[in-house]
């Protein structure tokens, strides 16, 4: 199992992204905060399982069936998400 880090913009991402649902629906807002655990987790056990996004190793995974996707980068040590990302949002421009 590798050690899970966050950033903090990935922090403020997922908090952010789940404000703003929580106004909407408060089910998806709970659903996205559970995913991104659930993601974490996985990714503990499976850290490459992302798909490869960029030449230097940036990965992305999706949270379930939502439009959100963790950016991520994983060496021997640790796997850092740096962004939680709208999958219909223009997210390339973060690479």
């Amino acid at each position: 199992m590798i050690n899970v880090q966050w950033s903090q913009a990935a922090t403020e991402d997922l908090l952010n992204h789940a404000d703003g649902l929580y106004l909407v629906d408060f089910d998806l807002a709970d659903a996205l905060l559970t995913e991104a655990e659930r993601a974490s987790d996985f990714l503990a056990l499976t850290p490459r399982a992302g798909s490869l996004v960029d030449a230097h190793g940036l990965r992305i995974w999706r949270l379930g069936q939502l439009p959100f996707a963790l950016l991520y980068d994983v060496n021997a040590e640790r796997l850092l998400v740096l962004r939680v990302v709208h999958l219909r949002s223009d997210w390339q421009t973060l690479l």
